[in-house]
Formats: structure tokens, C-alpha cells, sequence
């Protein structure tokens, strides 16, 4: 059934890249892609920056006892390795959650739940700096003559319901719902290996409910860090916009970054968001007053960002494990 599920997903954005194909002109987008040129490399290292960022604020998410066991740059380098697994299919979307859990025990002396708990404080935190910076850009939809009235209220829609359910996702773990649930269910059922998962997860939940209660200023430095990352991310927009030719207002690249950002979360479904990435492109840029074809070039200079840095993370993984590899022969 999962099976089916993510292939029916698959099929849905492939039928969406064809349309975003069909939709533009590709001589056009060739063009626009030949003036990129050496400005990639700028694009590359902005989203390094961002990707430094993010590190930072995961790291926040650790007890401060066990942040003693890495650095920053190794915790850096686990993250891009696990992002790099969570674009390859068929690990996509989350399949490199559970080998940065991994390479913490095996590389830096974190217990699997303690990593695990990390992660998804990371995520909430995460995704809480986004409500954050949705909040200037529906505030500029709303106030923009350039948009359409039912443009506006898709974006409020779309990003009220996306910050809504963040933000209930945040309550559910605070409040410790979830191991409440686990208890219950814990007594209810008599099958062991049922009560014993349902054990696990309520400990996990113990983790990270306990540590917002605990950490409470580790959580908004989190949350202020992802920020942070949210706002570098309009650099590397803005940074291709103008290599392609097209330098636009602040208030402009807010909008794009809010609503691209929005279509990419709100698409986690289908694998690598694709073709819902190029169509929902299209559909900002053209709403904003700008060329679908830039929409499209915009959409394939991220896809060819993305594929550097699952180069990078592939390339970390194979020289974390030969590392191991040979500290263990030489034991």
C-alpha cells in the first residue's frame, strides 16, 4: 500500500513537470540558464551558509552536556550526509533522518533516542523559523496591487493552514500528548511487542517534552537560527535572479522565496517535490508580473544546487566510513 501510495505520488508530479514543460518556452529557459554562469558558485555558497546555519540551530536542540561530544563541523558534516539521502529516491523524503541518528551513536557517542529527540526539535524549531518569515511575506501578498485578489487568498490559505498545523505540531509535543497516548494505548492492548514500541516512544516523548520545559532559551536561539537560515535563503534567490538577468525589489524576492517555500513544504508528499517545484514556480512568477520561463530556470538552478550538495553528502558519507573503517583496522 505504501508502495502504491508513493508511486501514485510520483506519477502526480511527473504529470506536473510535464505541464510546467509544456507551459514555457525551453529555447527561452536555455538562454536564460547560459547567463548563469560563474554567478553558480555564488548560489553555491550562500546556500552553504544557510546550510551552517541550520547546523547551528540543530546543535541547539542538544542537551549542553552533549554537545561536548562533537564540533560544529562534524555535526555539519552528518547533517549534509543525511540531507543528501533525503533527495536521493528511494530515501526521499526522510530516509537520511534515521542515518544521522546513526552516524551520532556510531561517530559521536549519542544514544540513538537522544539523536532521534534532537531531530525532532530540529524540525519543529525548524519549521517554526518559517512561520516566522512567512509572517513579512503574507503581510506583503496581502498588501501588493500587483497580486490577484484569488492569489491572495490561496497564499493566505495555504500558508495559515501550513503555520497552523507547525504550530499544533509544536503544542503536541510540548504538552506531552503523545506519550499520554502511548500510555493509554500501552494499557489497552496485550500484545507485547505493541506495548514494548509503545514503551520506546513514550520515553522518546519524555525526551524532547522535557526539553523545552528545561531548555527553554535553547529552543528560541533554535528557532531565531532557522530564522536566520529562512532569510540567507532570500540571498541565494536574489543571487539567481540577477545572474539570470533579472535583479528584483526586496519586496518582491520575499514574496517568491515565502510562496516557493511554501509549495516545497506543502509538497512533501511527492518525491523531491517534483514538478510541483516547477509548476508552483511558474505560477508565483507569473502572478508577480514576471516570464513563466524564468519560473522554470529558477526551478532547474535549485535542482542543480541540490545535486552538488547530494555530491557533497555522498562524498562526506564514503570518507566518514573509510575513516571508521580504518580506525577499527588499526584496533
Amino acid at each position: 500500500m505504501s508502495k502504491f501510495i508513493k508511486l501514485a505520488f510520483l506519477i502526480i508530479g511527473c504529470l506536473l513537470l510535464g505541464w510546467a514543460i509544456n507551459a514555457v518556452d525551453l529555447i527561452s529557459v536555455g538562454a536564460l540558464l547560459k547567463k548563469l554562469g560563474g554567478g553558480f558558485l555564488v548560489v553555491i555558497l550562500l546556500y552553504a551558509g544557510v546550510t551552517w546555519l541550520d547546523t547551528l540551530s540543530w546543535k541547539c536542540n542538544f542537551r549542553p552536556e552533549e554537545t561536548q561530544h562533537f564540533t560544529d563541523g562534524k555535526l555539519w558534516r552528518i547533517r549534509q550526509i543525511g540531507e543528501a539521502y533525503n533527495m536521493i529516491p528511494p530515501f526521499a523524503t526522510l530516509g537520511g533522518e534515521p542515518l544521522k541518528a546513526q552516524l551520532l551513536k556510531e561517530h559521536q557517542g549519542i544514544s540513538l533516542k537522544q539523536a532521534i529527540s534532537s531531530q525532532i526539535i530540529s524540525k519543529t524549531t525548524f519549521l517554526t523559523g518559517l512561520i516566522l518569515f512567512f509572517i513579512p511575506g503574507i503581510t506583503m501578498i496581502m498588501n501588493s496591487s500587483k497580486v490577484s485578489e484569488e492569489f491572495k487568498t490561496i497564499s493566505l490559505v495555504g500558508m495559515g493552514t501550513l503555520s497552523t498545523c507547525i504550530f499544533l505540531f509544536f503544542v503536541f509535543q510540548v504538552t506531552g500528548i503523545l506519550g499520554k497516548l502511548c500510555h493509554w494505548f500501552g494499557q489497552k492492548t496485550s500484545r507485547p511487542n505493541l506495548k514494548h514500541n509503545l514503551k520506546k516512544l513514550e520515553h522518546l516523548n519524555e525526551l524532547f517534552s522535557g526539553f523545552y520545559g528545561k531548555y527553554p532559551v535553547r529552543v528560541v536561539k533554535a528557532v531565531i537560527l532557522a530564522f536566520l537560515g529562512w532569510v540567507l535563503g532570500l540571498g541565494q534567490m536574489y543571487a539567481i535572479l540577477y545572474f539570470l538577468g533579472f535583479p528584483v525589489s526586496f519586496y518582491d524576492l520575499w514574496v517568491m522565496e515565502a510562496l516557493a517555500q511554501l509549495v516545497k513544504i506543502g509538497s512533501f508528499m511527492i518525491p523531491l517535490s517534483l514538478g510541483a517545484l516547477e509548476g508552483g514556480l511558474i505560477l508565483i512568477f507569473t502572478a508577480l508580473g514576471y516570464p513563466a520561463n524564468l519560473g522554470l530556470a529558477v526551478s532547474l538552478v535549485a535542482r542543480m544546487k541540490d545535486l552538488v550538495w547530494v555530491g557533497l553528502g555522498l562524498a562526506l558519507d564514503g570518507k566518514m566510513t573509510f575513516t571508521a573503517k580504518r580506525g577499527a583496522n588499526e584496533q
